[in-house]
């Protein structure tokens, strides 16, 4: 597995997050629904379950992920909230890598176990960032 790291942390809030791109957007909503058991459907409702029920209290990260051999080119983009939780996006996609953190734990999601190496690496990449 390559080398991962984590860069160009945002923080998302009530305030910039319209500013995000559609894809982005659909990102926080698929979040919402993998980290709060329900099927939410837009990046409000993300930004409220963050904010205990209030989108102006809710606050999430977004990070790009690279390849440290590569690092101009982001393979991963990661969604991070309530601060030890998190999923992982194939870049620029609403394509879920399986790959996600609970209690600042990255685990395998899929049935077969392949993506161990993925979140070994992506568990390194973040207890080392930024």
């Amino acid at each position: 597995m390559k080398k991962l790291q984590f860069k160009n942390h945002r923080e998302v809030n009530a305030g910039n997050y319209k500013k995000l791109s559609k894809t982005h957007l659909d990102q926080m909503a698929i979040s919402a629904t993998l980290g709060f058991g329900e099927e939410y459907t837009t990046a409000e409702h993300f930004l409220e379950q963050s904010g205990d029920g209030d989108i102006n209290d809710g606050a999430v990260e977004l990070w790009d992920i690279v390849d440290t051999s590569a690092p101009e080119k982001v393979i991963y983009e990661c969604w991070v909230y309530l601060a030890d939780t998190a999923n992982v996006f194939f870049a620029g996609t609403t394509n879920d890598t399986l790959a996600a953190m609970c209690q600042w734990s990255f685990d395998d999601h899929t049935s077969d176990g392949s993506n161990e190496e993925l979140c070994a690496a992506l568990q390194e990449a973040f207890d080392d960032k930024e």
